[in-house]
């Protein structure tokens, strides 16, 4: 009897926690003839299940009113509310998705992109307040802050055609988002602010969709300063979530399964949700620990670094909804143990790859320098993952484990820490390539000033000869001394820029004193033919 009892209890359990977090049907989008039809009693359910946890919870009194002020309020609106500036604006990619970004603006400063991962918003990077949020971290740094939000989610669920009722509206991956989202994003923000190129962090699926931009669009690789990647998702194959793992042993039939029932979005952000997590997720609430058992069970378990205050907040913001084929692709990832293009099948690969499987991202045409940042405790991305990774980017420049063996997936945002453990050190690897590249640009145009000084030269002694030559005898000629190799300067009509490398940078300075011993004898020949 004892363990059929203990299965009993567990699923329980399961089952209260399923119930707590998504206890709706607002947990799925279905699109089929009867969902409208289905709508009251829909209502009628939420209702009753948000008044049952009311009273489970203890009514939701006693809420502080920040908190149930920060879950209530959108990104522009929580950024004006601590005294930030905000904008907020839209972006059209060319298979007509309309994307909204949030701004922090700091004018004529250098911009910085953030990109968040699957099933959140720009939210994410400044719900923690002023002390902790990167995005408010960044702004008082002196960038000019600017936070994406990939199709799909609650700020970008609008199409030039498309209603997001219709399934072709969800016919997407994070591929797309590589392919399309992050180019309208990178070129909007470089036309806006007159920069050349910005800084990009992502988190999670933000660093993926920047894999996939720089593998099928590399020219982007030179509009990117630098890029931070927070808990890099490339080769997860061997992810330690438990919850994964066994689900991604039913995708072949939970994918059928959706799509014979049409399920297109995954969590959507609903009043129900916001209102739930408010109810049952606040201090005084007995389901407290539910709420962040939750969180641990997906991200990894470090009550250490949670602010369960905050649980409100974070539960209202996040998840904001998610493309069905979004899930369906990641599960191919650690089935396959490839980071890949979807997998549409053999004949459709076929047609689409030319080839009966999907073609690898090529990672060696990621040329930006990269930063990557990871956990020992992540329970979706894993630290031989991330080795693989940074053997076949070109550029790594950084590889850092978070010095805190419990460290998780979400603490990369939202830890109490995390100034200290993570941003202070991903604002110093962006110092250093800034500095490095303010080296180089100044070491270059040291390098062009000593190659008009040569030119300068060369053409003294050249008017030195011409000088010189009439006073001669016939038979007798200077000897040509230019040498020929100094003259490095491009023809004005010519289309090809001038490589300099930093070899010819050395070469150019430890020459210096050989240029002004030529001069000097230069000059001295000069003075004794007029003498």
């Amino acid at each position: 009897m004892w363990p059929s009892c203990r299965a009993c209890a567990a699923l329980l359990l399961h089952c209260l926690g399923a119930l707590l977090v998504c206890g709706s049907a607002d947990a799925f989008t279905i699109l089929s003839p009867f969902s409208y039809s289905s709508l009251s009693f829909k209502n009628l359910l939420n209702s009753v299940l948000l008044s049952s946890n009311a009273n489970l919870a203890g009514g939701g009194r006693n809420l502080k009113s920040d908190v149930l002020e920060d879950a209530s309020l959108i990104t522009p609106k929580l950024i004006r509310k601590y005294g930030y500036p905000s904008e907020t604006h839209t972006v059209v990619t060319k298979d007509g998705y309309i994307l909204e970004m949030h701004r922090i603006p700091k004018k004529g400063a250098q911009p910085v992109l953030l990109m968040h991962g699957i099933l959140d918003t720009s939210a994410t990077w400044v719900l923690m307040g002023p002390k902790s949020g990167l995005g408010y971290m960044l702004s008082d740094l002196g960038y000019d802050v600017w936070m994406g939000n990939s199709r799909g989610n609650r700020y970008s669920k609008n199409h030039t055609s498309l209603n997001s009722d219709y399934q072709e509206f969800w016919d997407f991956t994070f591929h797309e988002m590589g392919k399309y989202d992050l180019p309208a994003n990178i070129d909007y923000i470089l036309s806006k602010t007159g920069y050349e190129q910005l800084h990009y962090i992502g988190h999670s699926q933000g660093t993926a969709i920047f894999w996939v931009l720089c593998s099928e669009q590399p020219a982007y690789s030179q509009k990117i300063t630098s890029m931070h990647a927070l808990a890099p998702i490339a080769y997860i194959h061997d992810m330690k979530s438990p919850l994964f793992r066994t689900l991604v042993l039913f995708l072949d039939f939970l994918t059928a399964a959706t799509r014979m029932l049409r399920i297109t979005e995954f969590m959507p952000n609903t009043k129900f949700l916001v209102d739930h997590s408010q109810v049952v997720c606040h201090d005084n609430a007995m389901t407290q620990d539910v709420c962040s058992n939750i969180l641990f069970l997906v991200a990894g378990y470090n009550s250490e670094q949670l602010n369960k205050t905050m649980l409100p907040v974070m539960l209202s913001h996040t998840p904001s909804g998610a493309s069905i084929k979004q899930l369906e692709h990641f599960g191919q990832l650690m089935k396959s143990g490839h980071f890949r293009k979807f997998d549409r099948g053999y004949l459709r690969n076929q047609l689409e790859y030319n080839r009966m499987t999907p073609p690898d991202y090529d990672l060696s045409r990621v040329k930006v320098p990269v930063a990557l940042y990871y956990s020992v405790n992540d329970l979706l991305v894993s630290t031989t993952g991330v080795d693989r990774l940074a053997r076949e980017l070109p550029n790594v420049i950084d590889k850092y484990l978070v010095p805190m063996e419990r460290f998780n997936h979400l603490d990369f945002l939202w830890a109490i820490d995390v100034k200290p453990l993570v941003y202070n050190r991903l604002v110093r690897n962006i110092r250093r390539v800034e500095n490095h590249r303010a080296k180089l640009t100044a070491n270059l145009a040291s390098y062009l000033a000593m190659q008009l000084q040569r030119q300068h030269l060369q053409m003294h002694q050249i008017q030195l000869q011409a000088t010189l030559q009439p006073n001669l005898p016939p038979n007798v000629h200077t000897p040509l001394r230019v040498e020929q190799e100094v003259t490095l300067t491009t023809s004005p009509t010519s289309t090809q820029p001038t490589t300099v490398t930093m070899e010819d940078v050395v070469d150019a300075t430890t020459s210096t004193s050989t240029l002004e011993a030529r001069a000097d004898s230069y000059s001295d020949a000069d003075a004794n033919a007029r003498a």
